[in-house]
């Protein structure tokens, strides 16, 4: 069965699904950005003539092959094109009367990998309780994150479309049965971090308040750390910048790999330029910008990329050294706190455990609750930590990046997920763990309250889910302590 929506740019028609959500899929809310349009921010989109099908998951953005190592989850995009400015809605009214909270996601990936077609942001289930859920494509890579001044490239297009489709949802969402008045921006990783951008820039005019899940302000590039990776990419082809917009995508694609691999680091992300991006984000979002916020981290955000590599199943003295070496000045007192501090916790504290802690802490979760503490003074701010482990390879993931997207979803259950989160295992538990996260992040939806206290400076209450307890005031307080949230720069 198939509804019909009339939209600005023309008329689409979506598939009603048995449990009543109808998913429009693949509609587009920019213009291709292809030819004079690569490295430009995204352009109005281009109206059509008819009925516009919106029954098929649209392209993905181009990007690199996924990262090596063992598999955790299905994260991967495999229909890739430069014209992939689209996006999903499912909706459980699509009346104009409705009213609808809506949620928009902006999905992870390193800024390099993901897109709005992987099974784990299937918001069927998510719309189902009560709320219309978009799901947004950006460009990547080097195509979304280039900057490159001789050509007009800021860096920060990638940006510029997440903004061009919540000024997209302003405008069509009521036709979804959606209230425009009352949209919440959720993402994770990437996704966080570009949320955290919007937020220090003042584009806020999109949405109502904002989740960000395992990211925050600190994990962004400086001009010249931009320039350097253009510098890279333009050395490996061998051509000057002007020749950027005329080489065939594929050539971009392989130089972004050769030039700027995975395995080197992040390259690519938001550009403290001044422009999109203030140069000093954190300043920004210490002032206070009156925006209400749910922030929050996992665990063992660590785990899901250690996990995947076999070298970091054990953990050396020497190692664990020069880990902690890269992230603070004083690796031995800060080692020696985090061992005391967790012994006083009854955590483990074997080397690999504190390096899981202390590189979750420095690159995620420090940052994350001083945006929930600075935020608190000007707006009301909550705090969560995901605690439910993964059982893959012994448990040596833990608490990982990335576990908690598929319990907000509801889609822990799909084939290529159910590993990692455990349903195959524990499948009761596992859903009903989902119940209370996607329940919580849809009532914060609807009202800004997802059901515990707010988060202060002055107790830092924060929500556990998957674990013994399920409201901690200043969890690992000690740990957190160590770090300057001036001075969390990647």
């Amino acid at each position: 069965m198939t509804t019909r929506l009339t939209l600005s740019s023309g008329a689409i028609e979506g598939t009603r699904l048995d449990t009543g959500v109808t998913a429009f899929l693949g509609v587009p809310y920019a213009a291709p950005p292809v030819g004079d349009r690569r490295f430009r921010p995204p352009s109005p989109v281009e109206p059509w003539d008819g009925v516009r099908p919106a029954t098929a998951l649209g392209a993905a953005p181009m990007q690199g092959a996924p990262a090596p190592g063992r598999f955790l989850a299905d994260l991967s995009s495999p229909h890739q094109s430069e014209d992939c400015l689209n996006l999903n809605v499912w909706t459980p009214s699509a009346d104009p009367a409705a009213g609808l909270p809506v949620m928009v996601w902006i999905y992870g990936g390193a800024f390099v990998a993901g897109s709005n077609a992987v099974p784990a942001y299937d918001g069927a289930r998510l719309a189902a309780r009560g709320v219309v859920v978009v799901s947004v494509n950006y460009r990547l890579g080097l195509l979304g994150w280039l900057r490159c001044p001789a050509i007009g490239a800021t860096g920060n297009e990638a940006l510029a479309d997440q903004r061009a489709a919540l000024d997209w949802v302003q405008r069509e969402i009521e036709a979804f049965g959606g209230n425009p008045g009352n949209v919440t921006v959720f993402g994770e990783s990437a996704g966080a971090t570009s949320i955290a951008a919007h937020l220090a820039a003042g584009a806020t005019s999109g949405f109502t308040r904002a989740v960000l899940q395992s990211g925050s302000y600190n994990l962004v590039s400086s001009v010249a750390e931009a320039d350097d990776t253009t510098a890279r990419v333009l050395n490996h082809l061998g051509v000057p910048a002007d020749r950027l917009r005329d080489l065939p995508v594929e050539e971009l694609m392989a130089a972004q790999e050769a030039a700027t691999p995975r395995s080197g680091g992040v390259f690519y992300r938001p550009v403290t330029d001044g422009g999109l991006v203030p140069e000093d984000p954190g300043a920004v979002l210490a002032a206070g910008v009156g925006v209400p916020v749910l922030c929050g981290t996992n665990r063992h955000e660590m785990g899901f990329f250690w996990g995947r590599d076999e070298r970091f199943d054990q953990v050396t003295d020497d190692q664990l050294r020069s880990l902690v070496g890269r992230w603070h000045e004083h690796p031995d007192d800060v080692v020696s706190t985090y061992r005391r501090a967790r012994t006083l916790s009854k955590e483990p504290v074997g080397n690999r455990d504190l390096a899981i802690a202390i590189g979750s802490d420095w690159t995620f979760r420090a940052a994350s609750a001083a945006l929930a503490g600075w935020q608190s003074a000007s707006a009301p701010a909550h705090m969560y930590r995901f605690d439910w482990e993964s059982p893959l390879f012994d448990g040596l993931i833990g608490a990982a990046h990335v576990l908690e997207v598929p319990f907000v979803f509801g889609t822990y259950d799909h084939p290529t997920i159910a590993g990692f989160t455990g349903h195959d295992r524990q499948p009761e538990a596992v859903a009903a763990l989902s119940d209370e996260v996607a329940g919580a992040w849809v009532a914060y939806a609807t009202d800004g309250n997802p059901g515990w206290p707010r988060y202060e400076t002055r107790r830092r209450i924060t929500r556990t889910f998957g674990g013994a307890r399920k409201t901690m005031e200043g969890p690992n307080h000690l740990e957190l302590a160590l770090w300057d949230p001036r001075h969390l720069h990647r």
